[in-house]
């Protein structure tokens, strides 16, 4: 009977929460080594079975029994010449032995008698020998206890390294024990993933756009000092067309705005989609890679109160101007705006803002944590959830508590561990009484409940529908908000000192 429930709580459990799928779906899908079915995930415990105990009672009896009916095992007998070699032996014409009973009906001869002690000695034997496999098989069914794991194990290997030294060094940064460096912390999180890309590559494609920008305020005659001309200049390289003259090439440089990528645009598929290496090697990106991509280049020009923000499955840019304002850049449509344009999507609610999952500036530290949490998803989409991936997302949230990919990350952790402990149950065929009793068993579940309450009831996440967000994306170039934008661009610019 347990066994049945188990398997139709892991077919029912995508429907039960099938309104939290998040990418990659961490709450409604068992990223416990997505790359192995179920049944070869079962198999691994019954192996663990095979290992330590022999199949069957035959064989067990063979290691066990023979050694005590072998004959050649008696002391003091040579097996070489346990037997004599009769065909070392002259021939001898055989006389022909008339049975007892044919020839008179006398007392049994000495013949019968020995005939008859030997087959009650084998039927003993055999009786012995079936009461042996008769224990065996009863010590085995009595004695085996299944040893029940409760974590998700470890993945290893080249590919794995790379991962861990990325963690390494973003712990490192958020224990100040390294000095933060957006743009080192993100070409970590992006090689690890991608073992195409290297520090040359990247630094260049980066260094070309940050000297670019420096160009460009000179060129316009701003004060390379002034915050709002790095602002703007930022926003300008990123949004226009722009033609900058480096005079070491003696030709003049036109760049093109960087547009969204409308295909695959969470990376589902393809999770290089998201990244800012994808985004400077083809001038197209998305909503995580533009904002990082403008934020990196704030932090390298040393412009101040620039801020990576978050919403519903979404990020942008958000700055203070020179009154004191915060201004948000939408960057998905190259445009300015205020947190009305949030609030008008639909998505943001009063509690996600109260909880501070939205809408908030994020510290150097959180966006640190917010770059590992992204690391720990490309980590899940390459090995599955395991105990490093769990380190990883707790790590995060230590440093960024209302985090919500961090927390989605561990809930799923949770999820998928619970759903291992089942399989467990399910493969060596154990009571449920045995699972209610099960302390260890029972904590995980209630990790996972209390990890999953938290999401939706403390920090109010919702899942926005696919087709929403898509409508959404297109809304961003309706005529108004470009009206809007063009508004907001022409106050920002009269702040710049020139």
């Amino acid at each position: 009977m347990l066994r049945f429930i188990i398997a139709i709580y892991i077919l029912l459990l995508p429907t039960f929460l099938a309104h939290a799928q998040v990418i990659p779906n961490l709450l409604s899908t068992d990223a416990y080594r997505p790359y192995l079915t179920e049944n070869q995930k079962r198999e691994e415990f019954i192996s663990v079975i095979r290992k330590g105990t022999p199949k069957t009672s035959e064989e067990l009896y063979k290691y066990k029994i023979i050694n005590t009916i072998n004959p050649l095992n008696v002391p003091g007998v040579d097996p070489a010449n346990a037997f004599t070699d009769y065909s070392k032996s002259p021939v001898v014409e055989a006389t022909p032995v008339i049975p007892f009973s044919a020839s008179n009906n006398s007392a049994p001869s000495k013949y019968q008698n020995q005939m008859a002690m030997v087959e009650a000695d084998m039927a003993a034997y055999q009786a012995r020998k079936e009461r042996a496999m008769q224990i065996i098989d009863e010590a085995i069914s009595t004695s085996f206890i299944p040893k029940i794991k409760y974590n998700l194990g470890l993945h290893n290997g080249a590919a794995v390294e790379r991962f861990e030294e990325a963690y390494s060094q973003l712990h490192s940064m958020l224990m100040d024990q390294q000095e933060i460096d957006f743009t080192k912390a993100v070409f970590l999180v992006e090689s690890a993933y991608d073992k195409s890309l290297n520090w040359k590559e990247f630094s260049e494609m980066f260094n070309t756009s940050k000297m670019t920008i420096e160009r460009l305020i000179e060129q316009d005659g701003l004060d390379p000092t002034d915050n709002m001309a790095k602002v703007m200049s930022i926003f300008k390289y990123m949004a226009d067309t722009t033609e900058v003259y480096f005079s070491e090439l003696e030709k003049p440089v036109i760049t093109k705005p960087m547009l969204y990528d409308y295909e695959d645009f969470a990376g589902k598929k393809d999770a290089t989609k998201i990244f800012v290496s994808k985004l400077l090697r083809t001038g197209t990106g998305q909503c995580m890679s533009l904002p990082m991509l403008y934020y990196m280049l704030a932090q390298s020009l040393g412009a101040k109160d620039v801020h990576i923000a978050l919403a519903p499955e979404h990020s942008f840019i958000m700055f203070k101007d020179k009154v004191g304002n915060w201004n948000n850049i939408e960057l998905t449509g190259r445009v300015f705006t205020t947190d009305d344009f949030q609030w008008q999507s639909g998505f943001v609610k009063a509690n996600q803002v109260k909880s501070g999952i939205y809408l908030k500036p994020l510290t150097e530290k959180e966006t640190i944590a917010y770059l590992l949490s992204t690391l720990t998803l490309t980590y899940i989409k390459s090995f599955g959830q395991d105990e490093r991936s769990f380190e990883m997302a707790m790590t995060a949230k230590d440093y960024f508590p209302n985090s919500l990919t961090a927390n989605l990350i561990i809930a799923g952790y949770y999820k998928d561990l619970f759903n291992n402990v089942l399989r467990q149950y399910s493969t060596y065929n154990l009571t449920q009484q045995a699972l209610d009793n099960d302390k260890d068993a029972q904590l995980i579940n209630s990790l996972r409940n209390g990890a999953v309450d938290y999401i939706f009831k403390d920090l109010g996440y919702a899942k926005i529908p696919d087709w929403h967000y898509e409508a959404w994306l297109s809304g961003v170039k309706e005529a108004a908000k470009v009206q809007q934008h063009l508004v907001k661009r022409r106050q920002l610019e009269q702040q710049i000192k020139r």
